[in-house]
């Protein structure tokens, strides 16, 4: 896993002698989201939820929602570079080894979240009844949490694994489908950064 980070070029070579496998790509993924779902309800736990039951249940949506999402990450990813780089591209593993540095970031803010999680004044959660008080309190919610360190560490870490994703996925491609890396690159980068940057705005 180590040379998929620090050689992505030879770790593909050495792919592109092997038969396709998408057992560990598809993993790294699922776990990759996972743990930044779990890592995320750790990081504002302390705060009022719209989720019954407390922690223990939350965690258990997180989990859910994490396998949910990363099979859903894998698919659109992989189609994106299958698409925009061809059949040769063996697309699902490029795209899922090019997650280990989603994976690194997700185990980073699992203890980051436990350890310093976001506290904040807030009010408490308004009844499902009053629509008005319930947007007002939202957006109060997204304020704080938008506002705390904690949120600004891992906005930082997120936009560095993105990039070092991007590097890898163009690296593989260079050995796969090098006539199209460049373009099937900026696809995914051009997705994946539209949807970093809604989830920034979201909670200002």
């Amino acid at each position: 896993m180590w040379d998929v980070l620090w050689q992505p070029g030879q770790f593909f070579k050495a792919l592109a002698e092997r038969k396709p496998n998408f057992v560990a790509p598809f993993f790294i993924v699922v776990a990759s989201t996972v743990a930044a779902s779990l890592g995320q309800v750790l990081l504002v736990r302390l705060l009022p939820s719209f989720v019954p039951g407390g922690l223990p249940v939350q965690l258990v949506f997180a989990l859910l929602g994490g396998v949910v999402f990363g099979m859903l990450l894998w698919g659109l990813g992989g189609l994106i570079i299958r698409l925009l780089a061809g059949p040769d591209s063996r697309a699902w593993e490029v795209y899922g080894w090019a997650s280990v540095p989603a994976l690194l970031v997700g185990l980073v803010l699992v203890p980051l979240g436990a350890l310093f999680p976001i506290t904040g004044d807030l009010s408490p959660l308004p009844p499902a009844t009053d629509p008005e008080a319930l947007r007002a309190w939202q957006r109060e919610y997204q304020q704080v949490v938008g506002a705390a360190i904690g949120t600004r560490v891992l906005q930082g870490l997120g936009i560095a694994g993105s990039l070092w994703s991007f590097w890898i996925i163009w690296s593989g491609l260079k050995v796969l489908a090098p006539s199209r890396a460049l373009l099937a690159t900026l696809g995914v980068a051009v997705v994946s950064l539209a949807f970093t940057l809604w989830g920034i705005l979201a909670q200002r």
